[in-house]
C-alpha cells in the first residue's frame, strides 16, 4: 500500500493538471477498503480478462479508463478556474454532466462500473496506474515542441 501512496504522490507532482487530493484520496481508500477483506475468494476475473469475458452491464476497462481519466480532468479544470456566480460544486456537475452525456452513460452505471473495477485490490492498483498513464499521455499530447 505504502508503494501505491508514493505512486500516487510522484503522480500528484509530476502532473501540471493537478486534481484535488480528495479523489485521489477515495481510490486509496477503496483499495485499502478492498484489500482488507474476509474470506479469500477463488476467482478467475482478472484485470487483464478480455471484454468479452465482462458481464453485460460492465463497460470495457479501456472505456472506463478514458471516463475516469475525464473525471480527473474536468476536478482539475474546476480547481484552477475561478467563477464568482458559480460554485465549484455546480461547475463540477456540469463537467460531470456531460462527460457521462459523451460517453453515454448515467451516474448509476459509472457507480456500478466503479465499484465492479475497484473491487479486487490488484485489479484497482493496476486501474490507478493506466489511469496515471493515460493522464500523462494526454498531458505529452498537450506540449508544444
Amino acid at each position: 500500500m505504502k508503494f501505491i501512496f508514493m505512486k500516487l504522490q510522484s503522480l500528484y507532482k509530476k502532473i501540471t493538471i493537478k486534481f484535488p487530493l480528495f479523489f485521489l484520496l477515495i481510490f486509496v481508500s477503496i483499495a485499502i477498503f478492498s484489500s482488507c477483506g474476509g474470506k479469500k475468494k477463488k476467482s478467475t476475473d482478472s484485470f487483464f480478462t478480455s471484454s468479452s469475458s465482462l458481464p453485460d452491464s460492465i463497460l470495457p476497462r479501456e472505456k472506463f479508463v478514458q471516463i475516469i481519466a475525464d473525471i480527473l480532468t474536468a476536478e482539475s479544470a474546476v480547481v484552477q478556474q475561478y467563477d464568482p456566480k458559480e460554485s465549484k460544486l455546480i461547475r463540477f456537475e456540469k463537467y460531470r454532466y456531460n462527460i457521462y452525456k459523451k460517453h453515454e452513460i448515467d451516474s448509476n452505471y459509472f457507480m456500478k462500473n466503479y465499484n465492479y473495477y475497484m473491487k479486487m485490490p490488484k485489479r484497482s492498483e493496476l486501474f490507478l496506474f493506466i489511469v496515471e498513464d493515460t493522464l500523462q499521455a494526454r498531458k505529452d499530447s498537450l506540449r508544444v515542441e
